[in-house]
């Protein structure tokens, strides 16, 4: 199965409801889907992010009908057996991040993307008062 329909479905969305999230028409998505054309690379990123999975799995370099996503609680045992390894300070930072995955799981992929997007523009705020500083201490 195709990665875009695959996590459109996983997320309970029409074709509609994916094309008005993203600001396109059904016809590319649907377009998309059926392998006739595909999404520019800013794109495949955005929906890559928007289902939390890899640009290989969004642009169908992986059949999403024979290999599943990796459960959470999996990826999270994986975690918990290299905790001997992690600092007290590094350990604290990996639950803050674990509470926020399931923050963002319980989102509709709308909201997870609108999160993302508010947080890269902060970031994107961060980083040129950074430099604006910088360039005045100097």
């Amino acid at each position: 199965m195709n990665g875009i329909r695959y996590f459109r479905k996983k997320n309970h969305l029409t074709q509609s409801d994916l094309a008005e999230m993203l600001g396109v028409t059904q016809t590319s998505v649907s377009q998309w889907e059926g392998g006739r054309n595909y999404p520019d690379i800013k794109m495949a990123k955005r929906l890559a992010t928007m289902f939390d999975a890899t640009l290989d799995q969004i642009l169908g370099m992986e059949d999403m009908s024979e290999k599943p996503l990796i459960d959470a609680m999996m990826s999270g045992a994986i975690v918990a057996e290299k905790l001997a390894d992690i600092d007290e300070t590094e350990l604290l930072l990996l639950e803050q991040k674990g509470r926020l995955l399931k923050l963002m799981d319980q989102l509709t992929p709308l909201a997870r993307q609108r999160v993302i997007d508010r947080a890269e523009l902060y970031y994107e705020v961060e980083s040129m008062s950074k430099i604006q500083s910088a360039t005045e201490e100097e």
